[in-house]
Order: structure tokens, then C-alpha cells, then sequence
């Protein structure tokens, strides 16, 4: 900034004016120093000025799984509004893992991020507590019964949207079903699971007529199920798949045998990634509205830090997302 100053023929004050825009600058002398700093490649350091006003600036969002279009459309989200408010984002990947959970969060701390988006945690809700009096928080897609001043929680209906694909195959009037889960240790893996069984159960649906299998929500654990149960396979078979990636997986394994899509075996996914759409045939799926998510988690996340810096009270929002069912080929 010295070198600038000097270069442009003006203080280091004035400078410093032009870029942080807090004082008023004439626009011929603010242009002046613009073109000086353009002509140096002087690249104004965010840790100084984050030392300076005592902000970074910085969100910390933490995922599952970074290889997973679910929460990459999430992220984007997330980043809209971080564009838009001149915020940046460190994002980690927790691999679903509780242990891993907990080292991002202390490091987002310890690296002085001003407040966290968690996307689907799996650690246990008491100990959120301990982490809520660092910073304030959104949890995104997981419903949680802490009600904190300093926490949001924004989710999508796992059982509403499960007990959509139900309504469906039975409006078919299918006689046989399965279910391809997620983990049984992941909660909105159980809520899908439960909103499509006990739909099932209510319409008089008996346990020996529902198949239940469990994956980690990944194309490989598709493909192996469904190999599994081809092995002993009831058709026509309603097959409800617990997110697109191993929707994706089951419809391979299907295409290996004789078998027809839908004919044979209609398959409804969920999530709505844009593979969906591109697998052959076409993928029937319950659409989370993931952008919209991500954007508006980051825009709670943004009034609560405001709000803290303004030293106003916080208050505990909670927003549930509908999901929709897109039916197309499957």
C-alpha cells in the first residue's frame, strides 16, 4: 500500500480509502490510485484487513460428500449469496464421518470463519451445544430439536417426500415392493425409509410384500443391491431408491439382465441431480430444491452474523422445504 501510495503521488491514507470505500474519495483521485494499483499488480491482503476491522468474512460449510451433484448444488447456493455479500466460503468434506465432523468444526473456529453451515451432521444433537457458543450456525438438511438462539435449521421433508413415492406405485397398483436405503445410522435415510413404509402399511401393505436393503448412497451400493435382489426378484416390482446415485447404480445392473424399465421394474429415486435426467431411461425422482436450500441457509447464516455484530438478539429459525415428484421414464 506504501509502494502505491508513493507510486500514485498521495498518502497511504487515501489509499487505503480507495479500496475499503469507507471514506469518501474524489472520483478523479479515486480513479487515479485505481489505474497506479491496476499498473502495479498490488493485490490488497483480506488478513490485514480482517486484522484490521477484527472480520474475516470467511463461512465455513461442511458436507458429506463433495463427489455427491447433491451437495454440490447446495454449495452453489451457499456461494450465490457469498458472491453477492462479498463473502468467501472454506468448504470440507466429512465423508460421513462424526470424528471428522468434529475436527472441521474446531478448525473452522480456530481459523476465526464467522459462522458455519452444517449439511447433514451426524454427530449427536447435544453436541451442537457446545459448538453454538463459539458462533452462530445453520444446520441444513437434517431436522434437529435444539431450539438455540444462535442456531437455524432449514430442511427438506424426508417422510413427506418418501410418502410421495409410495402414493404413486400404489396409484399403479403395484403388488410388490422394495426399497434400496441409505445408512441406518443416517437419519434422513430413516426418514425416507419411514415415510414410504408406514404409507405402504397404511394402504394394507404387509411386511412380507416390502424388501428393504441398506447402502451408503453411492453408485456402486446401487449396482450391488439391486444384484442382490435380482437374485429373488417379485415382479412387477415398485422399487423405491433412496437418492439418484444408487437409483443410477440399480438401473445398470438392471440393463445386465432381460428385465424391461418400467415393465418389469419401476424405479422412482430421490434427490433430482442432474444425472437423473441423463440416464437411460430417464429417471423418475422426488426433487429436493437444493439451490434454493443452499441459498437460503446462507442468507439465515448472514442475518445472524449481522445481527451478532450489531449486538441485536438472535432467534431460533426453523423453515421446512417441500419436495416435489418429477415423474419422467422409470
Amino acid at each position: 500500500m506504501k509502494d502505491v501510495a508513493r507510486e500514485a503521488g498521495v498518502s497511504v491514507a487515501t489509499v487505503s480509502n480507495v479500496i475499503s470505500g469507507k471514506k469518501y474519495v474524489s472520483p478523479e483521485l479515486k480513479e487515479h490510485v485505481l489505474k497506479t494499483i491496476e499498473k502495479m499488480g498490488y493485490k490488497p491482503s483480506r488478513l490485514a484487513q480482517s486484522l484490521k476491522i477484527n472480520r474475516t468474512n470467511f463461512i465455513g460449510l461442511m458436507i458429506p460428500d463433495i463427489t455427491n451433484p447433491y451437495f454440490a448444488e447446495i454449495a452453489r447456493g451457499v456461494e450465490s449469496v457469498c458472491i453477492r455479500n462479498d463473502l468467501q466460503f472454506f468448504l470440507c468434506n466429512t465423508d460421513g464421518s462424526i470424528k471428522q465432523e468434529r475436527k472441521i468444526l474446531d478448525t473452522f473456529i480456530s481459523q476465526h470463519v464467522e459462522g458455519i453451515i452444517n449439511v447433514a451432521p451426524r454427530m449427536s444433537e447435544a453436541e451442537f451445544h457446545e459448538y453454538l457458543t463459539f458462533l452462530p450456525m445453520v444446520v441444513l438438511d437434517r431436522k434437529i430439536e435444539i431450539d438455540h438462539p444462535m442456531l437455524d435449521n432449514i430442511y427438506m421433508c424426508n417422510e413427506k417426500g418418501a410418502s410421495q413415492v409410495a402414493e404413486y406405485f400404489l396409484e399403479k397398483q403395484f403388488e410388490y415392493f422394495a426399497c434400496l436405503s441409505g445408512p441406518e445410522d443416517v437419519l434422513p435415510a430413516r426418514k425416507r425409509l419411514k415415510g414410504f413404509y408406514e404409507k405402504l402399511r397404511e394402504a394394507g401393505i404387509g411386511e412380507d410384500y416390502i424388501d428393504v436393503k441398506y447402502g451408503d448412497f453411492k453408485y456402486d451400493s446401487g449396482y450391488n443391491l439391486m444384484k442382490d435382489l435380482l437374485k429373488d426378484l417379485r415382479k412387477p416390482l415398485a422399487l423405491f431408491v433412496a437418492n439418484d446415485l444408487m437409483a443410477w447404480g440399480a438401473i445398470e445392473a438392471i440393463k445386465e439382465t432381460e428385465l424391461k424399465i418400467p415393465d418389469d421394474i419401476s424405479i422412482v429415486g430421490y434427490d433430482n441431480i442432474f444425472i437423473a435426467k441423463l440416464v437411460v431411461p430417464a429417471l423418475t425422482t422426488v426433487n429436493q430444491k437444493k439451490f434454493e436450500a443452499g441459498r437460503t441457509a446462507m442468507e439465515a447464516l448472514y442475518n445472524k452474523i449481522n445481527r451478532s455484530l450489531n449486538h441485536e438478539e438472535q432467534v431460533n429459525h426453523i423453515v421446512e422445504l417441500q419436495t416435489e415428484l418429477i415423474i419422467r421414464q422409470t
